[in-house]
């Protein structure tokens, strides 16, 4: 079809092009630009048959690549299946017998709960952190913890013990009661040479859309608690941050509350001046604008130099790649690590879709408040 189009393009402008041959009456100048426009077109054209080709190739190599992974992952749900396969309509023939499913577990986790995964909760883990004040081995700490704290007597069962890259020691109970009696107990046995920090979700942040420009960080709180009564904030339990202007002129107040506070300013419009601003979740992923990592500034970084649109090592303004070749260094980080599980790296790591930003935002909010 595509050989058939080419040489029909073709053939209209040969024929174009002997019209004006056989054209007696024709100006030469005339003449000259009619050739001139054909030399153009069939350039043009020439073009446009090797941009298609490259990206059928493209195509055809993508397409090759998922029927890869399809089969891959056909393979696993084969491996972990047990017993017979159950049709749709036998599962509405016969309701479950129980109350709630579950879903398999990987990489030896707990289970699930049906209900918590398409609910989107994470169970929330309760955990304590021990560094040593001098140079103490992570054995050396166990030695010590073991020596000095019973958890038989203080009536605690830890679930997680384990070392730090860093050399300090996690533990985990199955309870906030728990860790909080296990943290209080090596406080006062082994105080002087161990330091306990007991792992607590942060508060989560708001941003409040179009303050008026007579709103500051000094006197936010102070407008909020007296202009919404029926709220009945706290400013102990209410940090203001920052205020940004966005590009369109729009100031923006961020804030830091307590989860029973961000529920009741997301539920409701908050007066402040002459305005009623909405409130909104502020979630922002970190990222270096040197090596396009996540999780830390430039000031920071200690990795190299980045293109954030091909992941290649120069500046981004110094970028000439074509958009359908760049990369994300992100995810070509993960597939590198995940070898089984790839995931797609064919957009840069600016795309606001990226898999590896939308981890980084997942991560956020599992070790918030909400």
């Amino acid at each position: 079809m595509a050989a058939e189009l080419t040489q029909s393009i073709e053939d209209a402008l040969n024929k174009i092009v002997q019209t004006t041959d056989q054209s007696g009456n024709m100006k030469k100048e005339l003449k000259k630009n009619i050739y001139e426009t054909v030399s153009t077109l069939r350039n043009l054209f020439n073009k446009m048959k090797v941009m298609l080709e490259e990206e059928s190739t493209l195509k055809t190599q993508r397409e090759k690549e998922n029927r890869a992974i399809n089969v891959e992952l056909e393979a696993c749900k084969r491996t972990n299946e047990k017993g017979k396969r159950e049709s749709p309509t036998d599962r509405e023939r016969e309701p479950p017998k129980i109350p709630s499913r579950q879903v398999l577990p990987s990489n030896n986790h707990h289970q699930e709960l049906y209900s918590d995964v398409v609910a989107g909760r994470d169970k929330r883990k309760f955990q304590l952190t021990i560094s040593p004040k001098d140079s103490k081995t992570p054995d050396e700490i166990k030695s010590l913890l073991k020596a000095k704290v019973n958890l038989t007597e203080i009536g605690v069962g830890i679930t997680t013990l384990r070392p730090l890259r860093n050399g300090s020691i996690r533990i985990e109970a199955g309870s906030e009661k728990e860790i909080e009696k296990l943290g209080e107990k090596i406080g006062e046995e082994c105080g002087v040479e161990l330091e306990v920090k007991i792992q607590r979700l942060r508060n989560p942040r708001l941003v409040m859309l179009g303050i008026p420009e007579e709103t500051t960080i000094e006197n936010a709180r102070e407008i909020l608690r007296t202009q919404n009564p029926e709220l009945s904030l706290d400013d102990a339990l209410l940090d203001t941050k920052y205020c940004y202007t966005t590009n369109r002129g729009n100031r923006n107040l961020v804030i830091e509350v307590d989860s029973s506070t961000r529920t009741k300013l997301l539920h409701a419009r908050v007066k402040m001046g002459w305005t009623v601003c909405k409130i909104d979740d502020y979630i922002v992923a970190k990222r270096c604008f040197r090596c396009s990592r996540y999780n830390h500034t430039h000031r920071e970084c200690k990795g190299e130099e980045t293109c954030p649109l091909c992941a290649g090592k120069h500046k981004l303004k110094e970028c000439t790649t074509p958009t359908l070749e760049h990369k994300c260094v992100n995810c070509m980080a993960y597939n590198k690590h995940h070898p089984t599980n790839q995931i797609d790296t064919a957009h840069s790591s600016l795309d606001r879709n990226c898999p590896s930003l939308k981890a980084v935002i997942d991560k956020y909010k599992r070790y918030t408040d909400y």
